[in-house]
């Protein structure tokens, strides 16, 4: 176990035991006293505070102190850390939820939860190869902005977001239902081993609890808290992950969900559904990261929008004839080197203008340096203008299905987007 514990753990733990790991309750009796010691030093001479229900008068006399203190013994030989409420790396975002857990045990340091921006990924076990690929390319994209990722672990999505961060050697979380050393889903722990090495596996249950279909419920509520917002990547009308997205919603958090691949098929539903109720639709990383850059700027690592903008301003009149100024407001250097238009496509703007009229425009020059030489090539051939996928095709001397790959990733990104016939252009 990692050193700096509050010295009541031991206390957390009894309590937990008593009332049970989810369970709002214990929160609602706390409230008469100054401190757990407090309430721990009440019960145990029989000094019940009014309004506990007989069951839980008993509940509380079976705990054991003795079963607690073996408890952090046990995990401090598996290698398993407990956090309880009062320990500084307990997570800030999971204290500010109406029933917060009351201890929490890991593979991994929590540490890194309070210092970066948390997105919660959720979504289908057997989501499409659309839902997939669109995952990869966006929480790529994100972690290079210094965004990381919490997840319930389960098949298919969710663990998609723990792989993707274990290939980047990034930190993430994953969240159970079930206590860290009981086998669910059945098969993963290999991952959840890597998951705890790199970041953090997290769990509001013993180390051996068999998972309940209410814990699922209750482990969303902490998947939610633990994030400030959640990203919705596939679901159905009647998907788990729309759980996720409910009690985030409850708490305040933001709400993002990738564009259903076609609004007909009801693998899409629980995603179309969310963007009708005002959920933010992601085409690209920035519409995530850019809701977060005004107040978490410290937390991550990225210029808004990761582009130049360049505003422009011209002015024509009379006595000057067609001469016209420019005027660039340069904000990333980098992004301007990679990206900067050429002074003969500025100069096309003058083209038709009125005399005496003022013309502005903003552009937005994308930096390049992550994309893939492929990728970096056709953008370079689409500043020119839109052009058919054949002629990319002759231009680069690649085979098309090559070309059509990389299209498709340049327009998850918004750099690039698709036009009737097969033609392309610039974002």
């Amino acid at each position: 176990m990692t050193e700096n514990r509050s010295e009541n753990l031991k206390y957390w733990i009894w309590l937990t035991i008593a009332f049970g790991p989810a369970n709002p309750r214990k929160w609602e009796v706390l409230e008469g006293y100054n401190s757990i010691v407090d309430f721990y030093n009440d019960v145990s001479v029989n000094r019940f505070p009014k309004g506990l229900l007989f069951k839980e008068i008993n509940s509380i006399k079976s705990a054991s102190m003795i079963t607690a203190e073996q408890t952090i013994a046990y995990c401090k030989q598996k290698g398993i850390n407990i956090y309880c409420y009062e320990d500084e790396d307990f997570p800030q975002m999971l204290r500010e939820i109406s029933n917060p857990p009351s201890i929490l045990f890991s593979f991994g340091d929590l540490s890194f939860i309070n210092e970066r921006v948390i997105i919660a990924v959720v979504g289908a076990r057997d989501a499409s190869a659309y839902s997939l690929n669109a995952e990869k390319v966006l929480l790529s994209s994100m972690l290079k902005k210094g965004i990381r990722f919490a997840s319930g672990f389960a098949i298919g999505v969710d663990s998609l977001a723990n792989e993707i961060s274990l290939e980047a050697n990034e930190k993430s979380a994953a969240l159970l239902a079930c206590g860290l050393e009981y086998d669910y889903p059945e098969g993963t722990s290999s991952l959840k081993t890597a998951v705890g090495k790199c970041g953090t596996v997290i769990s509001e249950y013993f180390p051996n609890h068999k998972p309940r279909s209410k814990d699922f419920v209750a482990r969303n509520r902490l998947l939610a808290g633990l994030s400030m917002g959640v990203f919705v990547v596939e679901a159905s009308e009647r998907s788990g992950a729309l759980s996720s997205a409910s009690m985030a919603l409850n708490q305040g958090k933001d709400i993002f969900t990738i564009v259903p691949h076609n609004i007909f098929d009801k693998r899409y539903f629980g995603q179309r559904n969310l963007i009708k109720d005002g959920a933010i639709p992601v085409f690209s990383s920035d519409d995530i990261a850019n809701e977060y850059i005004g107040n978490f700027s410290h937390r991550l690592n990225f210029i808004p929008n990761n582009s130049e903008l360049v505003s422009i301003e011209r002015k024509f009149s009379t006595s000057s004839g067609n001469k016209s100024t420019a005027i660039m407001s340069n904000h990333n250097n980098k992004a301007l080197n990679n990206g900067r238009k050429t002074d003969s496509e500025l100069n096309k703007f003058n083209d038709g203008a009125d005399d005496g009229k003022t013309l502005s425009i903003t552009a937005t020059y994308v930096d390049t340096s992550d994309l893939s030489e492929i990728q970096k090539k056709i953008y370079n051939e689409l500043l020119n203008g839109e052009m058919h996928v054949d002629q990319l095709c002759e231009n680069l001397s690649l085979d098309i299905s090559i070309i059509l790959t990389e299209l498709t990733e340049l327009e998850l990104l918004g750099i690039v987007k698709s036009l009737s016939g097969k033609r392309y252009m610039l974002s």
